[in-house]
């Protein structure tokens, strides 16, 4: 590890895992307020932060130098970028900010996939083949209604399903479902957003999107976090 990434990292470890998670937990019920009150203002601090504060809780509770790791937690630093990205208006923002997202699921993909997550299927496939069946449904559904924003929304939305059925892997390689958990809540998230892109109006949809991508987000850090090396006890 560079001399400058180890000062960030000592930086970050003098705050206890468990704090960040407690960050994470209030800045989440920040931007949730913001989105039911229309507190837009706020939402450039708290949105960005939210993955930015589960870096910091991986970065301590992981022993370093693990490529998992260090490619999910890119991965997390790209969604900051997205978030931010798609806090601006227009098609160029929300082209952008997709874009941006669908970095971020090929890094977690990679992840997985170094934690084993596709051996884990063994000759059964039987999860990726719904996801795979569920995209290729939705997608043949809304492709006229999302006009010109149908084939990026449709390369995109296989990269979010691909890490989704991986993530549901990852619980077969080790005990618990976390990471399947957030997996499928991030499927959630994105297809409401997706259903409202294509003009299907859904009564407290904004509440709903980040409800679910913070719970997302979170479960996946934490259902990783499992599949990684502890740091050395001091």
């Amino acid at each position: 590890m560079s001399p400058p990434l180890l000062l960030l990292r000592s930086q970050v470890a003098r705050v206890r895992a468990r704090t960040w998670l407690l960050a994470f937990a209030v800045v989440l019920a920040v931007e949730l307020a913001a989105v039911a009150l229309g507190f837009d203002a706020v939402r450039w601090v708290s949105k960005p932060l939210l993955t930015l504060l589960l870096l910091g809780h991986l970065i301590v509770s992981v022993a370093p130098g693990q490529a998992p790791a260090r490619l999910f937690g890119l991965g997390l630093l790209v969604a900051c970028a997205a978030d931010t990205a798609l806090l601006f208006d227009g098609t160029a923002a929300f082209l952008t900010g997709m874009g941006l997202f669908a970095v971020m699921q090929a890094l977690y993909i990679a992840a997985f996939l170094k934690l084993g997550a596709l051996r884990a299927f063994g000759p059964r496939y039987l999860v990726p083949t719904c996801y795979l069946a569920f995209w290729a449904g939705l997608i043949t559904a809304l492709w006229t209604r999302l006009g010109p924003l149908a084939a990026p929304v449709a390369v995109y939305s296989l990269l979010l399903v691909a890490m989704a059925a991986l993530a549901a892997g990852l619980g077969m390689v080790r005990a618990g479902r976390l990471a399947g958990i957030g997996g499928a809540l991030f499927v959630v998230s994105d297809l409401i957003l997706g259903l409202g892109v294509a003009g299907f109006d859904l009564p407290g949809a904004d509440l709903a999107v980040m409800s679910t991508y913070g719970a997302a987000q979170l479960l996946l850090v934490v259902g990783v976090r499992g599949h990684l090396r502890p740091p050395a006890a001091h």
